[in-house]
């Protein structure tokens, strides 16, 4: 048996709901307490549903809020529910818990080392143990999590969310040697004179690395979307828009377009271009460049249409 868990917070009715998200609403003023998945287990529950196959195989407690498109407000309402009408049910399921849940208190925490360079924006939150050293700049409303290390030359903008153990602005992974092919030669690490540019709502997640460019900047774009145990390579650009999912490893030099998606795995060989819209399927290994709205699969990857 499997028991479904629910989260509880304070009363709240389908007409408080609709006005925060301000969307119409359907069906009786209900008040609820618990949020839940669909479909929601108990009488007093608020869950979002986005497909329409949902409502046919489900049984549900009347009493209970939905947020869900207008084609099923009837079906819906025909089960007990009121419904909050959403072209985007999840998505507004999430602003309402960012405007719900409590906000933190805003501040630097005692155990984190903030050097004499770096600029701090309004409102901004950094973890315990966290490490500021050098030309940082951070943006105002932004939350860096705990053990994050930031060095060197780094630019964060507005409401970024930097998580846990991420490591950002360190030198790229590049060295001379004295002598090819020979493994007694000495090694030196290659300067690295540019930063890290972080754009405004980009969220990075748990232990990642982010290298700062050798000549020019790594930079991400608004919006960016980077998971847990991502390795972004020197002088990457990462689009607006773009999801890049955990472990992957993206090489230097590396441009992602506008709203690609990078599946969970996958590696990128240095220098290659992913176009605006394109998908890289989970473990693939790109070694050439992805045209726009292409989805590549594989090792090596290739285009999942063509052969």
């Amino acid at each position: 048996m499997v028991v479904q868990m629910t989260k509880n917070f304070d009363p709240i009715s389908t007409k408080q709901v609709a006005a925060i998200l301000s969307l119409d609403f359907a069906g009786n003023n209900i008040v609820v307490n618990k949020a839940s998945k669909f479909p929601p287990c108990e009488e007093g529950t608020l869950s979002f549903c986005n497909l329409s196959k949902d409502i046919m195989l489900s049984k549900f407690p009347s009493n209970s809020i939905i947020i869900a498109s207008q084609k099923l407000t009837e079906s819906f309402i025909n089960k007990g529910a009121s419904v909050i009408i959403s072209d985007n049910p999840k998505f507004d399921y999430c602003r309402l818990f960012h405007n719900l849940l409590p906000l933190k208190d805003y501040g630097v925490h005692a155990d984190a080392k903030i050097g004499c360079e770096v600029v701090l924006g309004k409102q901004v939150t950094i973890g315990s143990g966290s490490v500021l050293n050098g030309k940082i700049k951070i943006g105002e409303g932004t939350h860096i999590g705990s053990n994050v290390v930031l060095q060197n030359q780094v630019s964060i903008g507005k409401n970024v969310r930097i998580r846990n153990g991420s490591v950002i602005g360190e030198d790229a992974f590049s060295f001379g040697f004295s002598k090819n092919d020979d493994a007694s030669s000495e090694s030196l690490r290659f300067p690295s004179f540019g930063g890290v540019i972080i754009e405004d709502n980009v969220q990075i997640g748990n232990n990642c690395v982010i290298s700062r460019g050798t000549f020019a900047d790594t930079i991400l774009r608004k919006g960016a979307l980077i998971n847990d145990l991502v390795h972004i390579g020197n002088e990457v650009l990462v689009s607006e828009g773009a999801i890049i999912t955990a472990h992957t490893d993206i090489s230097a030099r590396v441009k992602i377009g506008k709203n690609c998606w990078i599946g969970q795995s996958a590696a990128i060989r240095q220098g290659h271009v992913i176009g605006d819209e394109a998908i890289v399927g989970m473990g693939a290994v790109v070694v050439s460049d992805v045209p726009a709205n292409t989805t590549v699969i594989g090792i090596p990857a290739r285009d999942k249409n063509v052969g």
